[in-house]
């Protein structure tokens, strides 16, 4: 063909595609049970026009700098980074009612973690932290920062590989309360602090040691001390570890701990235990610093915890000293709200989920993390999942309302479609189902976590040294 009769066959095409689109209804043609639906030119034009490619890379760098105050000179020079910091920050954390103290006692306990003080936080959340992703990032940063080592506690019997540790388990019946009608499901609601249960009826092993892969973080392979959770035990129900056994005589309703504490650091462990007794998991720590534990549930929207049996949970949270519990959900909903009704309604299962942690526990902080952005295909393109904004919105409102912490992981991502230049990025820090991280991806979102929590700690640290009423007033007023 020459030329100038390509350019008038495009041209027909185009026109006759145009012509298509107009002709088309809005609603799009039934076909039994597909829907044929093409874009009108005014659709078209419009969608071009609001279509904006997020420079991913500069946000993140942006993000990563906006939580350094390194060379800052004076005080005031501080509070007014910690300032614009806690109140114009994407990556900073929301607290009820503004209040940038709202973490102060955690920060106290922090602080003293290095000289003694163990702190443990319990990172709940659904497939997007599973494999200790996200979570053994942000142990790695505030292990380094606050001192610690180990993985936290484990699961008496884990079904999901993680890139930390390597364990495995024998005569154990494991139950949880989470998931599809699949998962088993106890014939009772005695489920502990990681919303699982064991049940030992003779005798059971666990045993795990670090992996000796590169993605292991440095501090979590070694650990000094070993803890069993234990419920409901017979009498003499008891352990071993490294040859040393320890036992519960009595019959004991409640949870129990059995502790072993080693001078050496160990990268290897085994237990063996003999008698009754349902098992809630197995902590390995330092004797002092910064313990944090993963607790992924696949499929769970953080509406399970109303389910575990009350006086258990709370005895677990008071016998281990929970200091803070980051619950990170939200996307496994975002499927099904097609309405604004059904974001309410969400909303109250997650106001009434943090009630009655803090009616179990009021002594430890909670933090929420939001979810990402998603993307699915509507009319044909990849966008943001239609309500997710406004059901992030409605999340932060309700969590703050009800005492706790949020971090909006969807606008720290750089909000609508970012997901799809997640995807995009090289490497990619987002995979093909345009929902979950990469570890590259996993990696980035909890540096960024762990620089504000570590932001926060730091002007905390700079209002110790300064007169309350000083930080107050440049906290309130427009000082420049």
């Amino acid at each position: 063909m020459k030329p100038f009769q390509v350019l008038l066959y495009m041209c027909c095409a185009v026109c006759l595609l145009a012509l298509l689109g107009a002709l088309m209804p809005s609603e799009g043609v039934s076909v039994g049970a597909v829907n044929l639906r093409f874009p009108s030119p005014a659709e078209v034009v419009r969608e071009s026009a609001k279509q904006e490619v997020i420079d991913v890379d500069s946000t993140i760098d942006r993000l990563r700098q906006g939580t350094q105050a390194s060379g800052l000179r004076s005080v005031v020079d501080s509070l007014k980074f910690y300032k614009n910091f806690t109140t114009e920050n994407v990556a900073r954390i929301h607290f009820p009612n503004n209040d940038y103290t709202y973490f102060d006692p955690l920060f106290a306990q922090c602080r003293k973690a290095a000289s003694g003080r163990k702190v443990r936080i319990l990172h709940y959340g659904d497939s997007q932290i599973e494999m200790d992703r996200i979570s053994s990032t942000l142990r790695q940063e505030l292990q380094a920062r606050f001192g610690g080592m180990g993985a936290g506690i484990l699961p008496p019997v884990q079904t999901i590989p993680t890139f930390t540790l390597s364990q495995s388990s024998s005569g154990l019946q494991r139950y949880v309360c989470y998931g599809d009608s699949t998962q088993p499901r106890a014939p009772h609601r005695r489920y502990g602090l990681l919303a699982t249960c064991a049940y030992t009826s003779g005798g059971a092993t666990f045993s795990a040691r670090a992996s000796s892969g590169k993605r292991v973080q440095p501090l979590a392979r070694k650990y000094q001390q070993v803890t069993l959770i234990v419920g409901a035990n017979q009498p003499g129900f008891s352990a071993t570890c490294k040859g040393v056994t320890r036992t519960l005589p009595q019959a004991v309703k409640g949870v129990s701990l059995l502790q072993w504490t080693f001078e050496d650091s160990l990268s290897s462990v085994q237990l063996t235990m003999n008698g009754s007794a349902d098992v809630y998991g197995i902590a390995l720590e330092g004797k002092h610093g910064i313990s944090v534990s993963n607790v992924p549930m696949r499929g769970c929207s953080g509406t399970i915890f109303t389910r575990i049996d009350s006086s258990v949970l709370g005895q677990c949270y008071r016998k281990m000293h929970i200091d803070l519990i980051i619950m990170q959900y939200g996307g496994n909903m975002m499927p099904s709200i097609s309405s604004e009704k059904a974001i309410s309604n969400y909303m109250g299962m997650i106001s009434k989920q943090l009630k009655y942690i803090h009616q179990l526990y009021p002594q430890a902080k909670v933090l929420f993390v939001g979810p990402s952005d998603m993307s699915k295909r509507v009319n044909g393109k990849l966008q943001t999942y239609p309500f997710l904004p406004k059901m992030n919105e409605a999340l932060k409102q309700t969590v703050l309302a009800n005492d706790a912490a949020y971090w909006d992981m969807f606008h720290v991502m750089g909000g609508e479609n970012a997901m799809i230049q997640w995807v995009a990025h090289q490497p990619a820090w987002a995979g093909p189902d345009y929902v979950h991280f990469t570890e590259a991806g996993a990696a980035e979102i909890a540096r960024i976590l762990s620089n504000a929590f570590l932001t926060h700690y730091d002007f905390y640290e700079l209002r110790s040294r300064c007169r309350p009423e000083l930080v107050r007033q440049f906290m309130t007023r427009n000082i420049e």
